[in-house]
């Protein structure tokens, strides 16, 4: 389902909510999360480990693709993660094209 962002809210790409698993690697560690919701600028992300603002990393999509990420909050477990570099950064359209079904 998407969502448009809401008055008042920083963010200006509307989100699609999936459910994607994903591999964080921070500093040569790999550690499962999952992938909650997409937009063409960014992620949100639910990993069980504690990660600064800023904090820069790889997000390996299960049978999508690699992106460089850098976390813009963090509201633990969750994160909104802001893509650097990915071979489709507009994953929202990558969701579209693949047929997956918005999760809620």
């Amino acid at each position: 389902m998407f969502k448009e962002a809401e008055e008042g809210q920083k963010r200006v790409d509307d989100r699609l909510d999936v459910l994607w698993d994903a591999v964080a690697i921070i500093d040569d560690v790999e550690y499962s999360c999952k992938v909650a919701n997409v937009s063409t600028a960014g992620v949100l992300m639910k990993l069980d480990k504690d990660l600064p603002h800023k904090h820069q990393f790889l997000l390996d999509v299960q049978e999508l693709n690699e992106y460089a990420v850098e976390v813009a909050w963090a509201n633990r477990p969750f994160y909104g993660l802001v893509l650097l570099v990915g071979g489709d950064l507009k994953l929202k359209d990558h969701a579209d094209r693949i047929g997956l079904t918005a999760k809620r």
